[in-house]
């Protein structure tokens, strides 16, 4: 959680009849007030959305609707878009392979000197008397990983560019509201708020399962292992989940077991193979899978470590995935 951002002492103003204010006296009051309201936003909630912010979108769709809302970001700043907002579907075709491109609809908090009113003074010059604190609404193409890239968002107007998208989702200054995927210049699916999370944490535990199946499996043999088995581990990212403390991890293997590869002689074996798996160097982020395949599996003869060896080089074992499920208390 960010620290509080007040960097003065608490005070309130006391008025008296007949005092006589300067606009930097009142100006104390709107920002103590302010703060105030930011600091217990931050203690009591996390970033997210509170209500509202429904967004609708349908296939072959080329704009989508958001309704209004009320939304917090990292720094305890509110975000409140009290009207209806249509937003053109990002204008790309495809990819360079003629797939689809996939893109979160984020919303942000304006800063300072956006969207300001000005007008003169009697005794001063031309200055801003308001700061309207309509949301920003912005358009972040994804990569092949589904993480944002470094810089590159696409603004409301078509031409903003935000520096650091990926950095500032990660920081809570930006919020997802939905993702979509885009073709030819229309909506391919419609929009997904799987993505979005509530500003309000239920006290319940919180779930979320996941798996490997969509990148090929870059299993790694183990050196020390026994004589009796062989030991696997993968590594799995769990950080779309995005858990706050440590999960409890649930996890199994998927796939074809009837695997064949190829000795040093050229020999072909096919065998079915299972093991046990279970999670291990577990993190909020991301744990390692362990499996151990044992001996019962192959012929007493047969030196384990060279078959393993084998079976990683000749990725008979890359279609193999890992399901899980985390459960945060």
């Amino acid at each position: 959680m960010p620290s509080p951002s007040i960097g003065r002492f608490t005070e309130r103003v006391q008025f008296f009849d007949g005092q006589r204010l300067f606009a930097s006296d009142l100006q104390d009051l709107e920002q103590f007030n302010r703060e105030m309201r930011q600091l217990h936003n931050q203690s009591l909630h996390q970033p997210g959305v509170a209500s509202g912010y429904a967004v609708s979108g349908n296939r072959e769709d080329r704009e989508v609707t958001i309704q209004p809302g009320y939304a917090i970001d990292s720094m305890g700043r509110e975000i409140v878009l009290t009207e209806a907002l249509v937003l053109q579907v990002p204008p790309v075709a495809s990819d360079a392979a003629g797939r689809p491109i996939y893109y979160d609809l984020v919303v942000s908090y304006p800063e300072d000197g956006v969207l300001t009113e000005n007008r003169a003074g009697v005794c001063v010059s031309r200055g801003a008397v308001r700061l309207r604190e309509a949301p920003v609404f912005c358009w972040v193409e994804l990569t092949p990983s589904d993480d944002p890239p470094g810089a590159g968002a696409l603004g409301a107007d078509r031409s903003a560019k935000l520096a650091g998208p990926k950095s500032q989702l990660e920081r809570g200054l930006m919020l997802r509201l939905a993702r979509a995927e885009v073709l030819n210049c229309k909506l391919n699916q419609p929009l997904s708020i799987a993505q979005r999370r509530n500003a309000r944490p239920v006290q319940q535990p919180f779930t979320f399962a996941g798996n490997t199946a969509d990148r090929e499996s870059q299993w790694v043999l183990l050196t020390e292992q026994s004589p009796e088995s062989i030991s696997l581990k993968l590594s799995v990212d769990t950080s779309d989940a995005r858990f706050r403390s440590k999960p409890r991890y649930v996890a199994h293997v998927i796939g074809e077991r009837r695997v064949t590869w190829k000795n040093a002689s050229n020999d072909t074996f096919t065998r079915v193979l299972d093991g046990f798996g279970r999670p291990e160097a577990i993190d909020a982020a991301s744990f390692e899978f362990h499996l151990v395949i044992p001996r019962m599996f192959f012929n007493d003869n047969e030196n384990l470590a060279d078959i393993g060896s084998q079976l990683i080089d000749s990725r008979s074992l890359s279609k193999w995935y890992v399901e899980w499920l985390g459960v945060e208390g």
